[in-house]
């Protein structure tokens, strides 16, 4: 079917930068994405339209400082002990690539950083204090709110040392703006750490987001329906460890190297989709299928079975995230030449390889 849709020439010229950036291949393949992704989001959770509202909150850092216009400061995570709760089967979840098997279930291309988890963690950790589960909105808002201040503040300095996307700690992080003259929030952004990075139930009461299928937290319903939240073991082992970013303001790493070991080590145990889904992008490369074309189609020959209507778009997505994630925990290398990009396997991508 054929739609003609008028855009504007701003948006033109940001397509086409894209485009020459080698982000995107066609203008077509440009807007078939975008569709996908939105497709994914109103079917997955009901969120409000993409816009701008004014915030009225003001909060103080943990120096008693103004700093953000939402409060940034988290609890001591020492005066935490929450009682943990069991993970979910994979049964109880949703995989977004159709009904396949576990070791073909991967994250959504969609989350495309770890450590907007790991935050939404620490959250977590914060607010259980010594209980086993509390009200899941109420996280999810408080989580949102503290992800968009951190996500302002690593951006500020992001942006002063000319970070390019895939450099930036702050993707997937929510958007918004403190300047005195304009604050806003961009909610869109918002819905989408909370449905894609936190955690969700649906109606049939099928769990989705990226702390649930990673098996560190779970959800039930009490017996006035509300929908709560709860720690796993390793959702709070995960969360315990100390984090370059949150407890040293270090916005060059996001992990520390502890961090990343025990994240792989436990994917490897308990996630073997996402961990198989490493293992195969890093076995692919070492066969000298290194850019983003020729690792699309040999996705699309290994997954589009498995994947029921899988198109380019779907496919390229679940591409990047992956890459992306890879990436932020130093597995792949990359080699620029003009706009071809060309990835190569880390030291740190060996080491995984060989780990069982």
């Amino acid at each position: 079917m054929r739609y003609v849709v008028d855009i504007s020439q701003e948006q033109s010229e940001k397509i086409n930068s894209l485009i020459t950036a080698g982000k995107y291949q066609t203008v077509a393949q440009f807007i078939s994405t975008s569709l996908e992704n939105q497709i994914y989001i109103e079917q997955t959770e009901t969120v409000h339209k993409s816009e701008t509202i004014n915030v009225k909150k003001k909060f103080h850092d943990k120096g008693g400082h103004y700093e953000e216009d939402v409060e940034i400061y988290l609890p001591s995570i020492l005066d935490s002990s929450p009682k943990l709760v069991e993970a979910p089967s994979f049964s109880q979840l949703v995989c977004s690539l159709q009904k396949v098997s576990q070791e073909k279930c991967w994250l959504w291309g969609q989350v495309n950083k770890v450590f907007p988890i790991k935050l939404g963690l620490r959250v977590l950790l914060a607010s259980l204090k010594d209980d086993q589960w509390i009200e899941l909105e109420a996280y999810r808002e408080k989580a949102a709110d503290v992800a968009l201040a951190y996500g302002n503040k690593i951006r500020k300095h992001e942006d002063s040392q000319f970070k390019k996307r895939d450099e930036r700690i702050s993707a997937g992080l929510p958007h918004g703006s403190n300047d005195e003259k304009e604050k806003w929030i961009d909610v869109g952004s918002k819905a989408r750490y909370k449905s894609h990075f936190l955690a969700y139930m649906r109606r049939d009461g099928k769990l989705e987001g990226a702390m649930p299928f990673l098996r560190f937290v779970n959800l039930k319903k009490d017996e006035k329906n509300t929908i709560l939240i709860g720690l796993t073991e390793a959702g709070l082992s995960f969360a315990r460890l100390d984090n370059p970013v949150i407890d040293n303001n270090d916005f060059e790493n996001g992990f520390s190297e502890k961090e990343t070991d025990f994240y792989l080590n436990h994917i490897l145990k308990y996630v073997n989709g996402e961990s198989g889904a490493i293992k195969w992008l890093l076995t692919v490369i070492s066969k000298g299928i290194n850019d983003r074309g020729s690792i699309n189609k040999a996705l699309k020959s290994e997954m589009s079975t498995a994947w029921e209507n899988s198109s380019d778009a779907v496919i390229n997505t679940q591409r990047a995230g992956l890459m992306a994630r890879m990436s932020e925990l130093g597995l792949l290398e990359k080699e620029k030449n003009g706009v071809n990009v060309k990835y190569g396997m880390s030291k740190y991508g060996k080491n995984f390889m060989g780990r069982k």
